[in-house]
C-alpha cells in the first residue's frame, strides 16, 4: 500500500508542481500577478493552487493549502518544464493570489525536517494510522473526524454486475469468498481470495472506488453487487473537509497541522 500511495503521489506531484502555467508562460510573471512580482517559489504554489477547485473553500483553509504545497516544493524540489501546458482552473484566481501573500515563505516543518505530508478530500470518520506506509511516517497521525460524516462525499453506493467486476478485477470475484482485512479506521487494507491478494488502495484503484472504506455484498438473486463506500481518498493525514469545518469554527492553521502531524511547526524562510 505504501508504494501504491508513493506512486500515486509521485505522479500526482509531477503533474500538480510542474510549474509555470499556460498563463505564466504566455504572459510572462507581470501578466499574472495583479500587485507585485513574486519569488519562483511563491508563483509554483500559486500554479499549484490554480490546478483545483477549492472555490469551496474559506479563505484560510486556501492560506493552509498554500503553505502545504509550499513545503511540498521545497521539500521535492521539483524540475520545471518550460514546454509543459497544464490545465489550470482559474475560476477563484484573485483569491488564490491572495492566499499566496497572506503566507508568503510559510512552510511546515516535522521534527526540524521537511516531510511528505499527505491529505485527502474526506475520511470515513477517522484518518489512519501513518505506520501503514511504514515506520517513516509515525508523524501522520489517526485523528477523529465526525465532521467528515456530513460532508455530501461521505457515503455513496454503487452497483456492479459480476462481469464487470471480473473485467476490472480480471478475474472471477465473489465477495462472499473473500476476506476482507482492515485497519483500526476502518479501510480495506488487504482482499484475500484462495488464489490472489491485493493490496486495499490497489484493489479499488481497479474499481475505480473514492475511497478503500468500502463493504461489497452480492445482491439476492440478481447476478450483481452493491458497493458501499464511505469517504474520498485514501485517510491518510489532513482530512480537508473537518480543516475547512476547523476554519469555520475559529481553529488556526497551526492547531490543524498540529492535530493531524505530530512534532510540527510552521515556520517563514526567506
Amino acid at each position: 500500500m505504501k508504494k501504491f500511495i508513493k506512486n500515486a503521489a509521485a505522479v500526482g506531484f509531477l503533474v500538480l508542481f510542474l510549474p509555470y502555467t499556460a498563463t505564466l508562460l504566455m504572459n510572462g510573471k507581470q501578466g499574472i500577478h495583479r500587485e507585485e512580482e513574486l519569488p519562483q517559489l511563491e508563483y509554483q504554489v500559486l500554479s499549484c493552487l490554480m490546478q483545483e477547485d477549492y472555490s469551496w473553500m474559506e479563505d484560510k483553509t486556501l492560506d493552509l493549502m498554500a503553505v502545504l504545497y509550499r513545503t511540498e516544493c521545497v521539500r521535492e524540489e521539483p524540475q520545471r518544464d518550460e514546454e509543459f501546458f497544464p490545465e489550470i482552473y482559474d475560476k477563484n484566481y484573485d483569491r488564490m493570489y491572495d492566499a499566496v501573500m497572506r503566507t508568503r515563505g510559510q512552510v511546515i516543518t516535522t521534527g526540524g525536517e521537511y516531510k511528505e505530508l499527505p491529505y485527502h478530500a474526506v475520511s470515513a470518520g477517522r484518518t489512519r494510522e501513518g505506520v501503514l506506509l511504514g515506520e517513516e511516517y509515525d508523524y501522520v497521525a489517526a485523528v477523529d473526524c465526525p465532521y467528515d460524516k456530513e460532508a455530501e462525499d461521505y457515503f455513496r453506493t454503487y452497483v456492479i454486475s459480476s462481469q464487470d467486476l471480473e473485467d476490472l478485477l480480471g478475474e472471477k470475484f465473489a465477495p462472499g469468498d473473500a476476506e476482507f482485512e482492515r485497519d483500526a479506521a476502518d479501510y480495506v487494507s488487504h482482499v484475500v481470495t484462495s488464489g490472489r491478494e491485493w493490496q486495499g488502495e490497489e484493489f479499488r484503484s481497479l474499481l475505480h472506488l473514492p475511497s478503500s472504506c468500502f463493504w461489497m455484498e452480492e445482491e439476492e438473486g440478481a447476478d450483481r453487487v452493491r458497493i458501499t463506500v464511505k469517504g474520498s481518498g485514501h485517510g491518510f493525514g489532513l482530512s480537508l473537509y473537518t480543516a475547512d469545518r476547523m476554519i469555520r469554527d475559529g481553529a488556526e492553521i497551526t492547531e490543524i497541522i498540529q492535530k493531524f502531524y505530530k512534532d510540527t511547526a510552521c515556520i517563514t524562510i526567506p
